[in-house]
């Protein structure tokens, strides 16, 4: 603790004071400098130390004379006497300053009382405001203790402080943060999950950037990846679960690829078409255990996405031979077109690829036989670029509001490989939040679905307005 720091907490409350004074570990000299400007209650606590040096002990001899002199009341002409003042009259200054100092601390408890009940009680919103490092200077609705000095520029580490990738990308791009996740530590009634709303501002004069103003709150139900349950299990359980069922798994995928491919002799069809169709329940089975698994990494932030390009070009052919399958067994068109041209999406190819994938398949999954589904890519360029992906909605979603369509109710499900394992709302709520953890985000609009993701920035300003399938 440094000197400038102890004798502000020794202006504090008592409580305060006692325990900084106590615990700083300050040298000779620098105790000496700060002794004649700490306040007199803080030199008294300072005067209990037994580790004092020369130097200090010095300088409170010099000010014990004005911490122990008591003020000498007006006397009046006829009470005036040769010596001053009677020992009456000194007797009772002498009782009168100790009540006040047995009040005191009585005063000072039930302050530091009832900020401790502060620290308890459970908050669920806080506006703040940074400085241009991203660093909380001010709140409002919180202890400011637990809150000011947590920085939302950096991700969170381990167990510490701070916001989701997202958070952290979009303050260094100066965008708006929107649901960005925060996670806040210490006190009882700010820790755990929140959620960032707020807003770049700069100086009105030089423009230059000062920070960001906004609010914390507490997530809602429908803002988390995975399905509550009446047991609610910590994304480590999850994780464990999920990891052990995958070993038998494994062996049920293996011993079917056996039989399916005759490793070990000839097999009749009939037993062929069932490893077939065992294989394809446990892949189906084991991507619905990658989606839970990531989506526990997602809520514990613990998921990091690598950095990477995926040309749009590359994706729409790879997502027309892995759903051509799903869209052929139920009978749908699936239309992919996209403004020519389309920038490389700053997403790796494989996130990307699971993205639009789980969103296609949960889509696809709720059409109507001879249904057409229309995806159209386009690019907003500027200096952050960014490319969208808008999905027309089949006729039973289209009934839906965004709250049924991100809930968790029963959805329709399929027996092909490509279908949503764990519904409809999971597989959009799993994609809004692989979504945002590149700095993109999942919307519903004008009915339809709005897929946002970053565009690689190549330098161009404006595409043109040619598209083809």
């Amino acid at each position: 603790m440094s000197a400038p720091l102890v004798l502000l907490l020794s202006g504090d409350i008592p409580a305060v004071a006692s325990a900084a004074v106590a615990g700083a570990r300050l040298s000779d000299e620098e105790w000496a400098e700060i002794v004649p400007t700490m306040p007199v209650r803080a030199r008294g606590f300072l005067r209990n130390r037994k580790d004092l040096g020369p130097h200090t002990r010095r300088a409170l001899s010099v000010w014990s004379s004005a911490d122990f002199v008591l003020p000498l009341p007006a006397i009046s002409s006829d009470k005036q006497m040769q010596n001053g003042v009677q020992i009456r009259d000194i007797v009772e200054r002498i009782e009168r300053l100790r009540t006040e100092r047995q009040s005191t601390p009585v005063a000072d408890i039930s302050s530091a009382m009832d900020h401790f009940n502060e620290l308890l009680t459970p908050v669920t919103e806080i506006r703040f405001e940074t400085d241009e490092n991203g660093t909380v200077s001010w709140i409002e609705g919180a202890p400011s203790g637990a809150v000011v000095g947590v920085d939302i520029a950096e991700p969170a580490f381990d167990e510490g402080p701070g916001p989701d990738a997202y958070g952290a990308a979009a303050f260094r791009q100066r965008m708006p943060l929107e649901n960005a996740r925060m996670r806040l530590c210490g006190a009882p009634s700010v820790a755990g999950d929140w959620r960032i709303n707020a807003s770049p501002f700069f100086d009105p004069v030089s423009g230059r950037f000062n920070g960001y103003r906004g609010i914390f709150r507490r997530p809602t139900v429908a803002e988390s990846a995975l399905l509550p349950t009446a047991a609610q299990q910590s994304s480590e359980h999850i994780q464990q679960l999920v990891h052990e069922l995958r070993t038998p798994l494994g062996a049920i995928i293996g011993f079917s690829e056996i039989i399916e491919q005759q490793l070990f002799g000839p097999v009749t069809e009939d037993y062929r078409q069932l490893a077939r169709n065992i294989l394809n329940d446990a892949e189906r089975l084991l991507a619905g255990f990658d989606d839970l698994t990531t989506a526990a990494k997602i809520e514990a932030g613990n998921f990091f996405a690598e950095p990477g390009a995926t040309d749009c070009d590359w994706l729409t052919v790879r997502l027309a031979d892995r759903l051509r399958g799903l869209s052929d067994l139920l009978q749908v068109t699936l239309n992919l077109v996209h403004a020519h041209p389309v920038r490389p999406f700053a997403v790796e190819k494989e996130l990307a690829e699971r993205i639009f994938s789980r969103l296609l398949s949960a889509v696809i999954i709720g059409c109507e036989p001879h249904e057409v589904l229309d995806g159209r890519f386009r690019t907003e360029p500027g200096v952050n670029a960014t490319n969208r992906f808008v999905l027309t909605l089949p006729r039973k979603l289209l009934e839906m509001d965004e709250a049924e369509l991100f809930g968790s109710g029963p959805a329709a499900l399929d027996d092909s490989t490509e279908a949503p394992l764990l519904g409809l709302g999971f597989s959009l709520r799993l994609v809004r939040s692989l979504a945002k953890n590149v700095g993109g985000d999942l919307r519903f609009y004008n009915e339809a679905l709005i897929l946002s993701l970053p565009a690689t920035n190549d330098g161009r300003t404006g595409i043109r307005d040619e598209e083809r399938e």
